[in-house]
């Protein structure tokens, strides 16, 4: 199948690459013409595990391409995929000026073409922008073309750092549509991902709009509630958040998925799709109260956490503390709200200085600058500092060595705000352990 991608971001790349990789001709439109060329190149500008050698393995053999141009790949192609970013606005609504311009361009190309024609959203849309961006589209084709097109809503349920997996075995596939052809034509698409068991399921674009933001309100709503419940066990005597979660999370009706205590969630969709929701839904005339304190939790429980770390620490006596991982989740480089950059500004306007390791560090450099200084290795980051925090779950960091990190360190206060560590191995090794609603401090314990 000939198939179009407009947007070669996150999302994009990783569709234009996956099914290219099943056969498909598939160009990509870019409007950066440094990124065409370098896809064109073999070479990413963003990481995802996998993803390069896809893209290298498929431009090789053809059947992958980017241009700058959207005429030429849309009237060429079977099927076009919108892809392209909607970024929050101030008030926290989607900001739909790129892909309102985008469909404007598509709408321009088919103009000239003929047969039928699938265009198919892949952006995080609110709810009800069907209606918005097909109006565009026939708005641009006008009454005299020869085409016949239908829309699809098909939002990506992609994780980052896992996403060129999920992909590949997704859990489900949402195809929103009312054109039987269209389904058609993208079930025979996915057909090479779902051979062992259809995944595909089946409504309306609007089912398929707010069933992408319910599921990540419904994640993130599990997040904020876990964190909301380690500040509880905070506060009570004796309590431990990891054997609350154990007892709690064995019910086969809540499950262990997204229940881990954390300095927070972070990245470009949790954030974004919940205010846009209940943006969206405040212009329907309804305000969704449950949904409107979501986000504000969770940002509470950011700055919540800086708090109390910078409270523990003695900042009279503690003049470095370390930081291991500060992107936003393992596997990678992506700092789009990421819980650490709130707790670390709040270290550094404490005066203290911050050392800092990441696997992945080259947009965290961006950020922070040279109020921090970063490190190539995450025993290097700890040398004479007064404090270990870990901040991101990297699997590199879940079994430190400890008789290292003592030798190494000056201090012996370790904050795991992603409770990874095992607090009676810490304190055994002579350090004061702290976790998120679990407190192990040395001289309790021996």
């Amino acid at each position: 199948m000939k198939i179009t991608i407009c947007g070669c971001g996150y999302v994009g790349l990783v569709t234009g690459a996956l099914f290219a990789d099943r056969g498909n001709k598939v160009i990509c439109v870019d409007n950066n013409p440094k990124i065409v060329n370098a896809l064109n190149s073999g070479k990413i500008h963003i990481f995802e595990p996998g993803l390069g050698k896809l893209v290298q393995e498929s431009v090789k053999r053809g059947n992958l391409s980017f241009i700058d141009k959207v005429e030429e790949a849309v009237q060429n192609s079977d099927v076009i995929f919108l892809a392209v970013g909607t970024p929050s606005n101030g008030d926290g609504s989607f900001n739909l000026s790129y892909i309102k311009e985008a469909a404007k361009d598509i709408g321009r190309a088919l103009r000239n073409s003929l047969g039928f024609k699938v265009v198919v959203v892949k952006s995080t849309v609110p709810q009800g922008s069907y209606k918005i961006l097909s109006g565009i589209i026939n708005q641009e084709l006008g009454d005299g073309s020869l085409v016949e097109w239908a829309y699809v809503s098909n939002p990506e349920t992609l994780a980052e750092g896992t996403a060129v997996k999920d992909f590949q075995s997704p859990d489900r596939i949402i195809i929103g549509t009312d054109s039987d052809k269209a389904f058609l034509i993208m079930k025979e698409l996915y057909y090479p991902f779902i051979i062992k068991r259809d995944r595909i399921m089946r409504g309306s674009p609007a089912d398929a709009e707010l069933a992408k933001l319910f599921s990540n309100t419904a994640l993130a709503t599990r997040v904020a509630m876990i964190n909301e419940m380690a500040r509880v066990a905070d506060i009570t005597p004796g309590a431990d958040m990891d054997v609350v979660r154990r007892m709690v999370c064995e019910d086969s009706r809540i499950g262990y998925k997204f229940m881990f205590p954390s300095p927070g969630y972070g990245g470009s969709c949790f954030p974004k799709d919940i205010q846009g929701l209940v943006a969206q839904a405040k212009i329907y005339g309804y305000n969704p109260k449950l949904l409107s304190v979501i986000h504000e939790s969770n940002e509470v429980h950011k700055n919540y956490m800086g708090e109390r770390v910078a409270g523990l620490i003695n900042c009279q006596n503690t003049t470095t503390v370390a930081v291991w991982g500060v992107t936003f989740k393992p596997q990678t480089d992506d700092m789009r709200d990421a819980a650490s950059i709130p707790i670390i500004t709040r270290l550094i306007n404490e005066g203290i200085n911050v050392n800092v390791y990441d696997p992945q560090d080259n947009k965290a450099r961006g950020i922070f600058g040279n109020k921090v200084t970063f490190f190539n290795d995450q025993y290097e980051a700890v040398k004479n500092a007064d404090a270990l925090i870990l901040l991101t779950e990297w699997r590199q960091f879940d079994s430190p060595d400890f008789s290292r990190l003592k030798t190494q360190m000056k201090g012996r206060q370790l904050f795991d705000l992603r409770n990874r560590w095992l607090p009676e191995a810490a304190n055994r090794n002579g350090f004061d352990y702290f976790g998120v609603g679990r407190n192990y401090l040395l001289h309790e314990k021996i």
